[in-house]
């Protein structure tokens, strides 16, 4: 599937088109700050399982406001 037409990103589709690491991604989610995302599918109360998404377009106004992409 082609990544440009998609809403939403998993971690790994972030690193192939941002260059951003899914380590990096991952640390700064446990951390709590970073790059707004969603988790799906998560049963309430538990801290592990579920589908991480990243919404591509408040990725790029995230990166557009630290004045990493034009």
């Amino acid at each position: 599937m082609n990544l440009e037409h998609r809403k939403f990103l998993r971690p790994n589709e972030v690193e192939e088109i941002y260059g951003i690491k899914v380590g990096t991604l991952a640390k700064q989610r446990n951390q709590g700050f970073g790059l707004p995302y969603v988790i799906i599918g998560r049963k309430p109360k538990k801290r592990k399982g579920g589908i991480i998404l990243y919404d591509k377009e408040a990725i790029e106004e995230v990166l557009k406001t630290k004045g990493v992409v034009a």
